[in-house]
């Protein structure tokens, strides 16, 4: 992992469309068509299944709008949206290994077909990690432009 790497920021937002349109109105993004799916994930306190969806910006730097699920660790304090950092990794147990050697401890990975795709790791600071594998998005770029509304 390197500064490289980070390419995207993490917000949870109770409504995707209404802060996707809040920020094309205040900046211009565009936004990719929602992502959404019923994720089974493991979690520190079990197993349980999370119906997830988000949406990235096509332009850089990179945010992600997930809308909040109560209940999993995608929730957010009320007064801010902030969550995590996104990193592209080419091997997920080597960089797993590194987190965790740094006090980092696993918060949620996916289970079934996405497992080893991604996690999210947090320190005791409160700095939250997510992991994606590289190989799942080699032209990252393209996948932005053929999901762009």
């Amino acid at each position: 992992m390197s500064p490289a790497d980070c390419y995207h920021f993490g917000l949870i937002v109770p409504d995707i469309d209404a802060a996707a349109t809040g920020l094309t109105q205040l900046a211009g993004y565009q936004w990719t068509r929602p992502i959404e799916a019923a994720m089974t994930i493991a979690t520190p306190t079990g197993e349980t299944t999370a119906d997830v969806a988000f949406v990235y910006s096509v332009q850089a730097p990179h945010i992600e709008l997930v809308r909040a699920v109560p209940g999993t660790p995608w929730t957010t304090s009320p007064d801010s949206a902030a969550h995590h950092l996104g990193f592209w990794v080419d091997d997920m147990a080597a960089a797993v290994d590194r987190l965790e050697s740094a006090g980092y401890a696993r918060e949620l990975e996916p289970l079934g077909d996405l497992a080893g795709t991604f996690g999210y790791y947090v320190h005791t600071s409160g700095v939250r990690i997510e992991l994606v594998a590289r190989k799942y998005f080699t032209d990252w770029p393209g996948f932005l432009h053929s999901m762009a509304r």
